[in-house]
């Protein structure tokens, strides 16, 4: 793809900073709120787990498997198929066609049913699936019946996204960022009631009444009402915002299913860069598993702490494919450029603060997550190859959504494919496996494949900003 950009005229001096200062500041007031967004969604996840697990262990590890296998992987593809929302409503925004950015969240509803649809209809023979992959019979029955329990709750979690990506679109996640502290506070509270359950001797009989316990299919339950507050209640404010009735959000859409293809064609490269990574990355669990318990736990906390960051930069992307999409619907490349660089400071100074923070005191912060001393000395040894690991990784996702910004649709996927797949997967093993390196080794191969995947990507995001040579 090459893009055609506007004449550039001359700017007087301290256009450039000026500009730069006000690219910043845009950027963090979206950032924020999309950064607050998703470390809620991630916030859900950890208080389930945390609560089930002061349930009961088996409970634990019966949710972990259905939330780490098909539920984990759907909601994926769907965040990646809905990309789309974002970047062509970021777009219209720019070019100030605000009835096209109610267009675009009007046609992308029916588009989220289909996607409901498949996931519902993929989380019924979750039993049998999970069977077929080698379970255990009791981890295979709860755990189907827990992915089926979720399933009905992830039609309102994809309402939610595209709703969410087409409020980041038009400079509002503010509003999704409420109601996410809306779902966590209602979340606790269910959690408390169905988990653990109201008996004769809880203060809560006189207003509940008697409740069983249910451990981790009352946790399922609790997640399936929550993601159905969160869908419906961005729908309601959608449709009944004053502030949003300049966008015709009501009014028919008018378009054949043709006319809109290529912001489909956008989700469905963006959905398959994603599920490559939970590809890869999923290996890399079997990886560790084969090196043995103590780097299979190890591998598991880098996973849980590496989670913060990675939601951060996630919010920082969502928010920088929004800047840069709005300077490249005015075809301003400087504009699209300083977009790109203020999303790479702001990660560099949070993600790698955060960084900073884990090299000064590891042990700590590995303690939260387990106190197996082996588990605490072999990632303590590891710290700086870790944040190292975490770092580009975030910065290859923020990046891809540079690229996305510019309605890039395949060349993204490709590099990040064959960065993980091609890449990362073969150095892993051959580190970890072939030359015993172990744990290292796989944290080195990963570093490999997310440094790869970082530098070819923005190699391509400059390669389209360059200066046109005429």
């Amino acid at each position: 793809m090459s893009i055609k950009w506007d004449r550039e005229t001359p700017h007087p001096a301290g256009w450039m900073f000026g500009r730069f200062k006000r690219q910043f500041s845009e950027l963090v007031r979206l950032a924020v709120p999309t950064m607050g967004m998703r470390v809620g969604m991630l916030t859900l996840n950890l208080v389930d787990m945390a609560m089930v697990g002061h349930f009961a262990t088996a409970h634990l590890a019966w949710l972990n498997l259905a939330n780490q296998s098909i539920i984990m992987f759907t909601n994926v593809i769907a965040l990646g198929i809905l990309m789309g929302v974002m970047v062509y409503t970021s777009n219209a925004y720019g070019a100030k066609d605000y009835q096209e950015c109610g267009r675009v969240w009007r046609r992308s509803l029916p588009f989220t049913g289909f996607i409901s649809l498949f996931v519902l209809l993929l989380s019924i023979p979750a039993p049998f699936i999970l069977e077929a992959l080698g379970q255990a019979p009791e981890i295979t029955q709860e755990s189907g019946k827990i992915i089926q329990i979720l399933g009905i709750g992830m039609p309102g979690q994809i309402l939610f996204i595209c709703c969410f990506m087409f409020l980041e679109g038009v400079k509002r996640p503010d509003v999704g960022l409420k109601i996410m502290v809306i779902a966590n506070i209602v979340n606790i509270g269910l959690n408390i009631l169905l988990i653990y359950g109201v008996n004769s001797d809880s203060a809560l009989m006189p207003y509940t009444g008697f409740i069983p316990s249910l451990g981790a299919e009352g946790s399922a339950w609790t997640t399936t009402v929550v993601r159905w507050i969160m869908g419906l209640g961005m729908m309601l404010y959608i449709w009944h915002a004053p502030s949003l009735r300049r966008f015709g959000v009501r009014d028919p859409h008018g378009q054949r299913w043709s006319d809109w293809a290529d912001q489909r064609q956008l989700g469905y490269a963006s959905g398959v860069s994603l599920a490559a990574e939970v590809i890869a990355f999923s290996a890399l669990v079997i990886f560790a598993g084969w090196l043995g318990t103590i780097p299979l736990a190890a591998h598991g906390v880098v996973s849980q702490v590496n989670g913060l960051p990675l939601m951060i930069s996630l919010g920082i992307g969502g928010a920088a494919a929004v800047r840069v999409g709005i300077a490249f619907s005015r075809r301003d490349r400087l504009d699209t450029i300083l977009a790109g660089i203020s999303a790479l400071i702001l990660n560099v100074l949070i993600v790698g603060g955060l960084g900073v923070s884990i090299l000064l005191m590891p042990a700590p912060l590995i303690g939260i997550f387990s106190n197996d001393t082996a588990v605490q000395d072999a990632l303590v040894s590891l710290a700086l190859l870790f944040v190292l690991m975490m770092f580009f990784d975030a910065a290859q996702m923020l990046v891809s959504n540079f690229l996305r910004g510019v309605k890039e649709t395949w060349i993204p996927t490709v590099i990040q494919s064959t960065s993980f797949i091609g890449v990362m997967l073969p150095a892993c093993y051959i580190l970890a496996f072939t030359f015993e390196m172990g744990l290292k080794g796989l944290f080195l191969g990963t570093l490999m494949g997310v440094v790869v995947s970082m530098v070819i990507q923005l190699l391509r995001f400059i390669q389209l900003t360059k200066k046109p040579t005429s």
